[in-house]
């Protein structure tokens, strides 16, 4: 039988699939004349690295834009990196993918919009998973096999 198409995850990843090929054009040819990426995303996303200083700034959303001052754009399969310059200091951030709201050109009447989306965030397992029968451990969980 057939599986129901979800349309929304399919124009997601399509859309992400866009953001990374945008960045990744301008991390190897910059950008072209006026052009300016506005990039908007979500701070509670445990994802998101960025200085305490520069997330006191803000409350729940920040907006970067690449245009001038911006460095070592650095795209991965989750997210991106980028240096860029504030008024106090440099700064480094990490942007997961998942946690974008909008990206968008204005110089080109170009915006994509997102909703942030926290389901990718790995959760904490135990690296020795406990076997356990009316709270009695099987050591034989943890018996190496010769």
């Amino acid at each position: 039988m057939a599986k129901k198409l979800e349309y929304n995850f399919l124009i997601k990843k399509a859309s992400i699939s866009i953001v990374k090929e945008i960045l990744t054009q301008i991390s190897t040819e910059g950008l072209y004349k006026k052009q300016h990426i506005y990039i908007t995303f979500s701070l509670n996303h445990p994802g998101v690295k960025i200085s305490k200083l520069l997330k006191d700034d803000f409350d729940d959303e920040m907006t970067i834009v690449l245009q001038y001052e911006f460095w070592d754009l650095v795209i991965d399969n989750y997210g991106f990196s980028v240096s860029l310059a504030f008024e106090h200091s440099d700064e480094t951030l990490y942007i997961p993918f998942s946690s974008l709201i909008s990206v968008s050109d204005p110089s080109e009447d170009f915006c994509l919009d997102f909703t942030p989306d926290f389901s990718d965030i790995p959760t904490k397992t135990s690296k020795i998973e406990k076997k356990e029968t009316n709270n009695i451990i099987s050591f034989s969980t943890f018996k190496k096999d010769k």
